[in-house]
């Protein structure tokens, strides 16, 4: 008789990883299908083109050790999966409102509705809060209103054009003086039917039904460091606050390249400065004037894009961009310009 122990056998199952990454950077493993066995911790690294940054990793199942480090662990799963990196290009702060000039012209205080690029940018800021971003001390600071309305009570506070509040008094002027549009939007937000500050020249023109007012913080930064201002730029974008930017001038050149933010989906279309043109017009947009280092042109900041190089081996060398929404009708919604010739900036928190 012979006696003998069974043998045992195992086998291992494996599964397909399929690794996948949208535009703007690479990862390891690379894009494709690889084989491992679950419960394996799988190395991935997520290395983003010039001008973008890793987002996050997604996958329908398994784990990752940290989803938003660029550098984790995957640990598989005991099926097919597909791994995905996502980039975003730059920092951007989407579904910012991007109004164009003219206001409207309904207040019977309105007489010259051109040179309106200031109280159009800070329009967008607050109908952002209010609309958009729902903050809780927001809520109707709008009124309802649409933004090209909201920016012509915004003129009157701003004494736009020397057409409106006293309390200014800087003078005659076209254009919004750079030193009245942090006081005039803290006193538009803070009109409501209790709050009229002590001291502040009340409207000649009603209370917008519905209207509410809070207590904002509006600063004002000028004339500083190109390093110091563009990092209180991306802490304003960082922090999701939209902000107002006024340049000396304002003469770009359309490069004719428009590239995708594959996180928000937005078209970003690429700029160059032109010659400065003090004093000058910019047909067929509204007439502007400009006047060094008083009256300039007011965007919307809503994002940046850094050590950026848009047209690979073209003519551009590689800089740090800001992404604007420009007021005049003749440029696209997000326009992307080399961050010089800026004059001051206007962080908004409400």
């Amino acid at each position: 008789m012979v006696l003998g122990n069974s043998i045992g056998c195992t086998s291992t199952t494996n599964y397909t990883l399929t690794m996948s990454s949208t535009a703007g950077g690479s990862v390891t493993p690379a894009v494709g299908a690889h084989t491992y066995s679950a419960g394996a911790g799988v190395n991935l690294i997520a290395t983003p083109d010039g001008g973008y940054r890793f987002v996050n990793w997604t996958a329908p199942a398994g784990n990752f050790t940290d989803a938003t480090a660029a550098h984790t662990t995957f640990t598989m799963p005991a099926q097919d999966v597909t791994v995905t990196a996502h980039f975003a290009l730059g920092v951007f702060i989407d579904n910012v409102p991007d109004t164009n000039q003219p206001p409207t012209a309904t207040l019977i205080t309105t007489l010259l509705i051109t040179n309106f690029c200031a109280p159009i940018a800070m329009a967008n800021v607050l109908e952002y809060w209010d609309d958009v971003a729902n903050h809780a001390n927001a809520q109707n600071v709008t009124a309802g209103l649409i933004p090209e309305t909201v920016a012509e009570y915004l003129g009157w506070f701003m004494d736009t054009n020397n057409n409106g509040s006293p309390d200014r008094g800087n003078g005659p002027h076209l254009g919004t003086k750079d030193k009245d549009i942090a006081p005039g939007t803290l006193e538009f937000v803070r009109w409501d039917a209790a709050h009229n500050p002590p001291g502040i020249t009340a409207p000649p023109f009603p209370l917008p039904a519905g209207k509410l007012g809070y207590n904002w913080s509006v600063l004002m930064s000028c004339l500083i460091d190109p390093v110091l201002s563009l990092n209180l730029y991306k802490n304003e974008i960082n922090a999701g606050r939209p902000l107002v930017v006024s340049f000396d001038y304002w003469n770009p050149v359309d490069k004719h390249i428009a590239v995708t933010d594959p996180e928000s989906g937005e078209t970003i279309d690429v700029f160059a400065w032109n010659i400065t043109n003090p004093g000058g017009s910019h047909y067929p947009d509204p007439e502007e004037y400009w006047v060094t280092n008083d009256i300039g042109h007011a965007v919307t900041g809503v994002g940046y894009i850094l050590n950026w190089d848009p047209d690979g081996a073209g003519s551009l060398l590689p800089q740090d961009y800001v992404i604007v929404h420009d007021n005049w009708p003749t440029t696209p919604k997000n326009v992307a310009i080399p961050w010089a010739n800026w004059m001051c900036l206007f962080p908004v928190s409400p």
